[in-house]
């Protein structure tokens, strides 16, 4: 192929009031033509750029804030994903930059993308639909859809377009299982079923980047590894999150091997883009520490042969478990290269070059295949960044962190949840809680889930001191505040089914007639106070915990104080077996089902 594509995809949270700033996402290189093409992802528009004279021509207009970008192999389509809850494809016609089609997705926020062999058919991930839509392009429309697990963001196809692999970006079980990671779903091509769904190492979340090696032998996912299992007391070591590397091998659809991307005493928080060059190079973009990461994938390679034939003796490294918490191992095969963008989250191929965006600046930057910085790449201008959008680097920052471990992202994607318990210190030890969204934390006192603090402020900053063990300026939390107090629900993807199967609000009444409504409430579904609803268990039991909003409840499972609940239907019915968490247990199955959808669309 002569064009290389590699996307990573975010959530986009628009913080600028009037103004536009440009947010450069996803770049599809076309490297016969030199040109790049990159999302500026909330100024509903592509910037187009000529990578031999290092400008940026013109911009490709959009009516959506675009998620995902991919270029035909033979350089004469762009696909382009965008639209949250009503998603569609945009096909547009190079080298004439004309929008063509417009394909609805059928799905919630399409954002990576993979086009067959052939192709005839686009791969769409609509990750809040948790699918997978199949697009016939020779009819543009949706023939089918795919089930995957959780949230798929990233995906992409091998090279023989038998398999096409998806990122889940979450963990989807119970949080107080004995391991919580998210996976990676194998689909068998060309008749969409899911052949494995692969586990990652334990921990594993924010699952933000995908790619096959060029040879096709095995894929590669960028991740974080979360220790939520042990209490938050320090940092050092990757004590908390680490940053890694998983590798699959393609051929026996098993994990093989998962490495790390920090060193001993310095983080390489949040990777989020990925690509592999024909050069037998990786290279992935750390967003927390504003870094490009280089591996020899040839050195990896006969490094991991060696240990697992017992070649290579290390009394802390037994097994695949302990290469998977190695801070060492890498280290001869990775290099890391300070960028000057702020928040990298996409690497591309561009045959000579590798090509870079971050979040929040306003260029491309480019480095020869070793890393070398060639040139920044102007993709046009914005307003200085006021408050909300100092708060949401704030947000995404880990260099702000002690040894750059983890950024406030590392634990809340999206300023959401990451399906993990965590074991603080705010309350006591040896009683991990469920991560809590912070969707209208500033306006449902008190916080934490036992309402140990008082208010979003104070819960800011003690954050800051204590979980990125760092010391800023009342200004810089007061950005911190004021990014979160803009943040805005989406669409529940539910609304659509709820609004065609309950024409009479049979589920709002049940909910009403359950008494959920005596404590959620209020344009916030909450009463701000705190109950004992039969939910605590050993040490915890008979403790009173605070009413959480229900806003974007369909997407912060799983649920309760520790997390045991994956369902709604579980918290309405085995975990409520008294009936103190509302009165369900007399509701038949079809008044069950009306209460759940109606829920799920708050």
């Amino acid at each position: 192929m002569k064009n290389f594509i590699c996307s990573v995809f975010i959530t986009i949270i628009i913080s600028c009031t009037g103004k536009e700033y440009l947010s450069p996402g996803a770049v599809a290189v076309d490297t016969e033509k030199k040109t790049a093409y990159t999302l500026l992802t909330t100024a509903k528009s592509i910037a187009v750029t000529d990578l031999e004279s290092n400008e940026t021509l013109q911009k490709i207009k959009l009516n959506n804030n675009p998620d995902g970008i991919l270029i035909s192999p033979d350089g004469s389509v762009l696909y382009v994903s965008c639209g949250k809850a009503k998603g569609e494809v945009k096909i547009i016609a190079l080298p004439e930059k004309k929008i063509t089609a417009t394909v609805e997705t059928g799905g919630h926020t399409p954002q990576g993308m993979a086009l067959s062999v052939d192709g005839q058919k686009l791969y769409v991930a609509n990750r809040f639909s948790n699918n997978v839509a199949v697009i016939d392009l020779t009819q543009n429309k949706v023939i089918s859809e795919i089930t995957t697990v959780r949230e798929p963001r990233s995906i992409c196809i091998s090279s023989d377009g038998k398999t096409l692999a998806v990122a889940n970006f979450l963990p989807a079980q119970s949080s107080c299982d004995s391991a919580v990671a998210a996976q990676i779903t194998l689909i068998n091509l060309p008749d969409n079923t899911v052949r494995k769904n692969i586990v990652l190492e334990n921990g594993a979340q924010s699952v933000s980047g995908l790619c096959y090696s060029h040879d096709g032998n095995y894929l590669y996912a960028c991740h974080l590894i979360s220790q939520y299992d042990i209490p938050v007391t320090q940092l050092d070591r990757g004590w908390v999150n680490t940053n890694a590397l998983s590798i699959i091998d393609a051929v026996g659809d098993s994990l093989y091997a998962t490495v790390l991307l920090d060193d001993v005493d310095k983080g390489a928080a949040n990777p989020a883009g990925i690509c592999v060059g024909n050069n037998k190079k990786i290279y992935i973009a750390a967003s927390g520490t504003h870094e490009l990461i280089i591996i020899d994938e040839k050195i990896m390679h006969e490094k991991l042969s060696a240990f697992f034939a017992g070649k290579i003796e290390d009394k802390y490294i037994r097994n695949s478990s302990d290469l998977s918490s190695s801070l060492t191992f890498a280290s001869s095969f990775k290099k890391r290269f300070t960028l000057q963008g702020l928040s990298p989250r996409s690497v591309a191929f561009a045959g000579n070059c590798i090509i870079l965006s971050s979040r929040f600046s306003t260029f491309l930057e480019k480095f020869d295949l070793d890393g070398n910085p060639l040139a920044t790449v102007q993709l046009g201008k914005e307003p200085a960044p006021d408050a909300i959008r100092r708060g949401e680097l704030a947000f995404c920052d880990a260099s702000i962190c002690y040894q750059g471990w983890q950024s406030c992202v590392s634990c809340h994607p999206d300023a959401r949840a990451d399906g993990l318990n965590w074991d603080q210190q705010n309350d006591g030890l040896g009683n991990p809680k469920n991560t809590k969204s912070l969707l209208f934390s500033h306006v449902t006192p008190p916080c934490m889930i036992t309402g140990i603090r008082k208010n979003a402020e104070i819960a800011v900053r003690n954050g800051i001191l204590h979980t990125l063990q760092t010391v800023q300026s009342e200004e810089f939390a007061n950005d911190m505040d004021k990014y979160l107090k803009s943040l805005e629900p989406e669409e529940s993807p539910y609304l659509a089914e709820y609004l065609k199967k309950d024409v009479t609000g049979k589920g709002k009444a049940i909910f009403e007639r359950a008494r959920c409504a005596e404590c959620h409430n209020g344009s916030y579904y909450t009463d701000l106070k705190k109950y004992d609803v039969g939910s605590g268990e050993n040490e915890e039991k008979n403790t009173l915990f605070d009413t959480p909003t229900l806003r974007e409840v369909w997407r912060t499972s799983p649920y309760l104080y520790n997390g045991k609940a994956v369902s709604l239907r579980e918290v309405l019915t085995v975990c409520n077996p008294e009936n103190l968490h509302g009165i369900t247990q007399n509701l038949t199955e079809e008044e069950l089902q009306a209460l759940i959808l109606y829920i799920l669309t708050l």
